[in-house]
């Protein structure tokens, strides 16, 4: 499958699951400031959603997300959403200016745990105040 196509089903899936949760979204018309969608919170604010695709784990136990021209962003990107083409499963990461963002799929090799995310934990849009 060519990788538009790949980045497509992706965005798709984000929005389905958005809509599974409930959630109000736009598209904006031009995709210049790293914003894929705007999600409406319940209180009224919105979101800046950036939707990224994976096909394959980037370690035996874990998929990473590159955030780098996001970094410093104006305005800022609020979450990274990233559909896992191989689980059919999205994860909405709230994000927080960071370069690499690294989703654990299974336990580490050495037990590690500390700072350690899993992807399964993100399955729902987060709630901002």
């Amino acid at each position: 499958m060519h990788s538009q196509m790949i980045g497509t089903l992706g965005e798709l899936k984000i929005r389905q699951r958005l809509l599974e949760q409930n959630f109000k979204f736009y598209l904006p018309e031009v995709d210049i400031f790293g914003t894929d969608l705007i999600v409406e919170m319940s209180h009224g604010a919105f979101k800046r959603v950036q939707i990224k695709t994976l096909t394959k784990p980037t370690t035996d136990t874990a998929i990473q997300v590159r955030c780098v021209k996001y970094v410093d962003l104006k305005p800022a990107i609020d979450v990274i959403a990233v559909y896992y083409v191989p689980l059919d499963k999205c994860a909405f990461v709230p994000y927080n200016n960071e370069k690499m963002i690294s989703l654990a799929l299974t336990t580490a090799k050495n037990n590690q745990t500390f700072k350690r995310q899993w992807f399964y934990q993100f399955d729902r849009f987060p709630e901002f105040s």
